[in-house]
Order: C-alpha cells, then structure tokens, then sequence
C-alpha cells in the first residue's frame, strides 16, 4: 500500500468540489492507493508530460499522479480539461506535499502500534497522542533517501519515524547513511536541502557532505599520462593523424592540446561531429581554465560549416532530416522502378538512403563511372554492377526532387563548402585544428576540414591533427587517409595504452571487434595494451521481460549510490535507439531519479544526473558505471540478414552494429551491465562468453555492491 501525498493545488481543488465529486475522488485515490494498475481507473501515461499519470474519477473528471517506490503523489485534480493543457502546467521538482490521510492510514496505524506491543509485551501509545514530530525525513522522496544509503526496505520507517532519536534504533541502516541523516538534520548549512530534497542533488551541496562521492567522472575524463602529453605539447607542422585504441584517452588529448596552443596566442579550431561530445569538451575545457579565450573555438563540423557558408558567402539552406530524406529516397525509388527496362533489385530503403549518404555524397562522387569504380570499407570488388546502377539512378531522381523542392540534405553542405573554401581559402586561417573522432566523418567533411590551416601567409607554421580509431567507426561507411586528401605517410602515431577501462572491461569488448573480419582485413584494427587495473567483470543481465530492464536499471543506481561508491553523474544508460532513451527517461523521473537526456539543452556531463544517451551519442564519452539497454535482436542488430544483399554487404551490415555494441561497452570505465531479455539475447553475447558474469533477473531486488 502507498503512501500518499498531496500537493497544495490538488488539496485546495479536492476541499471545494461538490460532496459527490468529492467523495467519488476519495474512492479513487483508495483504488490507486492499493493498486495503480487497477482495471477501473482506466490508468494511462501522459506522453506531453513525461513521468506523470492521469485516472479517471468520472467521465468528466481527472486525476494527475506518479509514484516512487511506496510514494504516491497527487499532483492536480480537475475536469478533463486539465489534460488537454497538462502540456502548459507546471509539475516544479520543489512542489510542497502533504501527507493525505485516509481511514486506512488510521486501521494500519492500529495495526503496526499493536504488532510493536505484541513483539515487546509492553503498551505502546499510539505515535499520534506523542505530540509533534521532529523528522525532517518525513516527506523525503524514497529516491532521495536510497541516495543517502537507506537501505529499499528502512525507506519507509525512516519516513515514519516521530523523532530522529528513532533512526539509531533502526536495524540495518548503515553508520554512514546515519550520519549523514543527522547532520543533514542538525547543521544549519543544510537548511536548504530539509526543506527542499532535490537541492540534495545539486554538486554544491553534495560537495559540502565530505566523503559522500569521489567524483570520478571528472578525473577520468581529466586524467592526463605523459604518453599522451607527448602529442600536447607537439609542435609538428602538416597532418598529424594520432591512432588509438578504445579508452587510450585521444579526446583528453585534444582538450589539453586545445589550450595548450590556445594560451600560446594561437587561433585555435577543437571541432566533433557530434553535438554532445562537443559540448562535453566545452564543459570539461571550462572547467579547467574557465570561460573560453576568443581564439579557442570548440565546435561541431556542421555548426561551423553552415556559419561559415552564412558569414562568408551569405548563404542559407532548408535542409531536411533523415526522416524527410527517407520519404524523398522512398518517392525517387518509385519513380525509377516505373521507368525502369530491368528487373529491379529488392534492396531495402535504409540501404539506398545509406548507399547515397555515405558513400556516393559522402565520397564526393560525381558520375556513375566513378561510383561502379570505387572501393567499399572491407571489399577489394565493387558491388555488382547492376546494383550500382540501380542505386545510381535512385540517387539522379531524389537530387531532382531536393532541387524541385528548393530542399537540400547536411550531406550536400560540405560538397558546397569544399568547392567554395578550395576556390577561395580563408583569409584568417586558423593556426591549429584539432579533429576529434576523426573516423566519423567522410572524406568529403575531412577534406574541408584540411583546408582550414590553409590561406594567409605561407610561412606561418599551422597544424592539423585528426585523432581516430577505425574500430569505433559508426557514422561513415570507410575510407583511406589519402582519399580523405591527408597526408599521414610518416605522420602517424599510435595510442595502444586503454587508459580507461577495468582489463575485464577491455578484454571482452577487445573479443568482440575481433568478430569483425573486414575491420581486421583492413589492417585498422589496434591492439590494445591492456591497464593494470583491475575490476568486476561485465555483467549480462537477462530479465525475464523487457520491462524489468528498466527496473533493474533504476534499483541498481539507487543501490550502487547508496552505497557511497557512486554519485549521480557516474552512471550513464546508453540505448540503440531514441524511443528507448525515453523510456528510460520516464521510468528514472518516474522514480525520482534525476536524469538528463542527451538531447536536452541542459545536458551537462559534470551535473549530478544520471545521463541517458544514444550510443552514437556517447562517442568520446566515459562513464565509471555504464549501463547498456536493448542488448537483444531487434536493436543490437537491428536486422540480420537484409533482402537484396550479397552474403559480403550482409555481413558489412551486421559489422556496424558489433561496432555499435563495441563503443557501447568502451564507454564503462569500472562497471558495465548488459541488458537484455530470455529469448531475445543478441547474438552478439555469445561472442564473449567466458569473459562475462550472467545473471537471471526476474524482479527480485537488484545486488547490493558491485
């Protein structure tokens, strides 16, 4: 049975309704109390509003709720129109509750004084006749106290307790949970977090609490070893092309080098393809030496491109999204096929919106003699000729339709920037760019990206260093070093050392890549050099239903940081899709958990929030616990055997998703937990068996310690 509480609004609505909606909204929220999943409520999630419930209470009348653990909390009663603007309501984290008492609160309170008399053979007086209560804890969110160390099954009598004299009585809660209770309670400091939890959130205030977290997350991001202060304090002129392997800490180079060259008057250029990497850089850089100097520039390719085409040639463009381009690819499939002499191969639309993305605009190619004639990421053969031709044609209809349509793609932007920048180089070039996950852009952007040192006076000494590693390659379909116009002959070194990962950690995601065949037919794949230290193994958690995923994600969280070991900005979920991202999302607000979706304005690595992220969107990104959702087929790989496909390109496709699941696991510093379902495991599990923990959840309470 829930607690229940009930906000200000809700109460000061539920004293004026008329006795029958009155009395009919009592019944309701007893049926809630009980059981939230019951038929007659007629509950559903709010999608506008993510985390909140709505039930009926009539056929008119509405009520909004969510729940933690044993908390039930009543946000807002009304008319059904209180749905329709819920998406303009206010549902702030610092809302005041109450505690809502019911004529059950009182049979249960009976209950629990005469089982305490029975157990003592003593008479207890009821807890009621005692006079006012001094726990502050009372009101505490269950989240919020399992953050302190209080133990899932303490929660609630720590939240009963009358006075904090109570709480050292209490069998099983740890000394440190204990302390941090009392002096939370009894320093004046802390004023502020009893009478608003969620301020207990907030690093500054975790900072205050000594011992309570290690802030690992910033270390291990920060962490520089001299071998990697060889390549920050480079003074190398040209290309520079720095390989390493998974955890061998090239984005922590780029940050340092970034300002280092910075500070020595140099105008400096720190780009990322993706956003969220690039704003993890700005924050870390910020941290260390405050706000940027105005010739420091960290930015994403695109970001930078499309404000140099508006600044210096005054040019705009409508471009559409990868949804958009898929409905115009589908429409010029359909027109080839109706003009077409030949038989038509049965190739599914991703591969022809991927083939012309990547390969045809992201080569540069401009002619069919030239694309049946290039060489495909781990083929020594060009594709068949009759699918080259096909393609081919598919891509000549959907340019006519972006052109009818005064539309463009972001894969048309560098092929535009390139001709410009090549006919005209900047007149203010920058001294050093420094190209971070280099392995995700095409050679089209990386060419652009090259002529950035070029222009002004030639004797200046300018440099460019990419930082790659071809076995985290998940957003270009391959190429070479030369196509991409650098010059990396006797410019290349190597990163072998994982400076990130536990070995168990490495080890096995080491074991997965060395699946994949064509990466090492390519010759690109480096061998790690494993670190010395040492950790749990990852763990393979196989729930029995998809849901409970996402539950033993959330307890294990609130376990693992009650425990003291973890703070907040420790964890990460990374997901192979956004829609799973949100669920995640829901399920740890549902919870009190506080998280951040990697697509949310506020994204901030160093917060005190759990981070939830695609895994493309974790590129460059580490965490000290990672949590991998989706593990199962379906996601990871979407698909294995695609209809059209030649046995080499089917295995091209299954490569992208082990790619995939590669830089997902690297992403773990210390502890990783695999997520997936009994009977739906990825095939991907097997390849690293022996190297693994399992274990079968199927909803018990989730492990106390790593």
């Amino acid at each position: 049975m829930f607690e229940l509480l009930i906000s200000d609004e809700f109460k000061a609505t539920l004293d004026h309704c008329p006795a029958e909606i009155k009395n009919q909204a009592m019944d309701t929220i007893k049926k809630l109390r009980v059981d939230p999943w019951h038929p007659g409520l007629q509950a559903h999630r709010l999608n506008s509003t993510p985390g909140k419930w709505e039930c009926y209470v009539n056929l008119s009348w509405r009520i909004i709720y969510d729940w933690d653990c044993d908390v039930l909390r009543l946000w807002k009663l009304g008319d059904h129109r209180i749905i329709d603007r819920v998406h303009r309501r206010v549902f702030a984290p610092q809302t005041a509750f109450s505690r809502l008492e019911t004529d059950d609160d009182v049979t249960e309170a009976e209950a629990e004084v005469a089982a305490a008399a029975a157990h003592t053979g003593t008479a207890i007086s009821s807890p009621v006749n005692e006079g006012e209560a001094d726990n502050p804890f009372a009101y505490f969110p269950a989240a919020h106290l399992r953050i302190l160390g209080v133990p899932s099954h303490l929660v609630k009598k720590v939240q009963r307790a009358r006075r904090l004299e109570e709480l050292e009585q209490l069998d099983g809660l740890p000394l440190q949970s204990l302390n941090w209770l009392l002096d939370l309670a009894t320093n004046c400091e802390m004023e502020h977090v009893i009478y608003n939890p969620d301020n207990l959130l907030f690093r500054t205030t975790l900072d205050r609490l000594q011992g309570y977290c290690r802030g690992s997350l910033k270390r291990l991001m920060l962490y520089l070893d001299p071998e990697q202060s060889r390549y920050v304090a480079s003074r190398h002129t040209g290309d520079l092309v720095l390989r390493g392997c998974a955890g061998s800490g090239k984005t922590t180079v780029g940050i340092y080098r970034a300002i280092e060259q910075a500070a020595q008057g140099r105008k400096v250029l720190l780009l990322t393809f993706t956003r969220t990497l690039n704003g993890v850089n700005k924050t870390l850089i910020e941290e260390l030496i405050g706000s940027l100097p105005d010739n420091l520039e960290v930015m994403t390719f695109f970001n930078w491109l499309t404000e140099y085409l508006r600044r210096e040639h005054e040019l705009e463009f409508d471009v559409i999204n990868d949804d958009r381009q898929k409905e115009l690819v589908e429409e010029a499939i359909k027109r080839v096929r109706q003009t077409s002499e030949n038989d038509f191969p049965r190739l599914d639309l991703n591969f022809f919106h991927t083939e012309i993305q990547q390969v045809i605009k992201g080569n540069g190619i401009g002619s069919l003699e030239q694309y049946l004639q290039v060489r495909r990421f781990g083929r020594n053969t060009p594709l068949s000729p009759g699918h080259r031709r096909a393609v081919w044609a598919v891509y000549t209809a959907y340019q006519e339709l972006l052109q009818e349509a005064g539309l463009h793609d972001w894969n048309d932007l560098p092929l535009v920037g390139l001709k410009l920048i090549t006919e005209e180089p900047l007149a203010d070039p920058y001294d050093d760019v420094i190209l971070d996950e280099g392995q995700d852009l095409s050679p089209v952007q990386l060419r652009l990206t090259r002529e950035l040192i070029k222009g002004g006076d030639p004797r200046s000494r300018r440099s460019f260093m990419v930082m790659a590693d071809a076995s985290q390659t998940i957003y270009s379909r391959g190429f070479s070093w030369k196509n991409a116009g650098i010059d990396a002959r006797g410019r290349t070194a190597i990163l072998r050392r994982n400076f990130r990962n536990t070995r168990q950690v490495a080890v096995a995601a080491a074991c997965l890549i060395v699946h994949n065949t064509l990466l090492q037919a390519e010759q690109e794949f480096i061998k790690p050099e494993w670190s010395h230290r040492v950790g749990a193994r990852p763990r393979v958690i196989t729930c029995d239903l998809q849901d409970r995923e996402v539950r033993y994600v959330c307890e294990t969280i609130l376990e693992l940081i009650g425990g003291g070991h973890f703070r907040l900005s420790d964890f990460a979920v990374l997901c192979p899709t956004n829609k799973l991202c949100q669920q995640y999302c829901d399920a740890l607000t549902n919870r009190n958990i506080p998280c951040v979706f990697h697509k949310d304005q506020a994204f901030n690595i160093l917060e005190e929030n759990v981070k939830v992220m695609t895994i493309h969107s974790a590129k460059g990104i580490e965490f000290p616990v990672v949590f991998v959702a989706g593990v199962r087929r379906g996601l990871l790989p979407r698909y294995i055997n695609r209809n059209g496909l030649d046995p080499e390109e089917q295995q091209l496709d299954l490569e992208r998703f082990r790619t995939l699941l590669y830089v997902a696991m690297t992403r773990a510093a210390e502890n990783l937990f695999l997520l997936t379902t009994a009977g739906q495991e990825s095939p991907f599990l097997a390849e690293i068996n022996g190297l693994v923990d399992r274990e079968e959840y199927r909803g018990q309470k989730a492990p106390e310690d790593i």
